[in-house]
């Protein structure tokens, strides 16, 4: 899917966040364009869940804008988020302070992005993971009986991976992939759970594609997975501490 694949990128700050607007509205989300009397803009994502969201520019006036957002359904929590440029270290504090909990930094993948709104609007009862997940940008090889095709990844932990794919596996097809970081190619064994295909209207915060349940990996191999999905997770953060993934 070509959306899978773009960073999203502008010429200006209103261009940017216009076109981060556009991404949003064609990925399904709901989306509310907001405006305070100082001229800050906001974008607030929310589906009618327990949490709701608010995409603001990485540049300042967060704390007024924090206060706005929050006073517009202040019985529902909110995560904010900040989208621009990487921070330096001075600003990231100011983002932490104000409470802004998750980064979309450009240049911005949209696997990240949906990644990370999904991160932000998930309740704080949701289940636990057995283990954390990150978007990662990887190609993996996939054999499947006497075929491999390669597939790029949308998200993986050391127990699992979702692949994206306009033509996902049925669930119970039993495959092995090899995943290539740094030197190492960890072989991950596994079946399919779980198949989207393009259009399919169910699970709208998916992309299309197929879920991938691993048998436990060796020692080393998983490590290698968890230690790459912690440092993606925490490049992602602006309070550190936030690892709802």
């Amino acid at each position: 899917m070509a959306l899978a694949r773009a960073c999203l990128t502008a010429q200006n700050p209103l261009e940017a966040f216009a076109a981060l607007d556009r991404t949003l509205d064609a990925m399904g989300y709901p989306v509310a364009r907001i405006q305070n009397a100082a001229g800050r803009r906001a974008l607030m994502v929310d589906r009618g869940g327990a949490r709701r969201a608010a995409v603001i520019p990485v540049d300042g006036g967060e704390h007024d804008l924090r206060s706005e957002l929050r006073d517009l359904a202040p019985n529902r929590p909110l995560t904010m988020l900040a989208y621009g440029g990487r921070p330096d270290a001075a600003a990231h504090r100011r983002l932490s302070q104000a409470g802004v909990e998750l980064g979309l930094f450009e240049p911005l993948d949209a696997n990240v992005l949906r990644f990370q709104i999904n991160r932000a609007l998930a309740p704080a009862t949701a289940p636990t993971r057995s283990a954390v997940r990150a978007p990662l940008a990887l190609e993996v090889d996939v054999r499947c009986r006497l075929r491999t095709r390669r597939e790029r990844l949308y998200t993986l932990s050391s127990v699992g991976a979702f692949l994206l794919s306009d033509e996902p596996l049925a669930p119970g097809r039993r495959v092995s992939l090899r995943v290539p970081v740094g030197m190492l190619r960890p072989e991950a064994r596994g079946r399919v759970v779980l198949a989207k295909r393009p259009g399919d209207t169910s699970l709208p915060e998916l992309p299309a594609g197929m879920a991938i349940s691993f048998r436990p990996l060796d020692g080393p191999s998983a490590a290698v997975i968890d230690h790459l999905v912690a440092e993606q997770l925490a490049a992602l953060a602006i309070r550190p501490h936030h690892v709802r993934g």
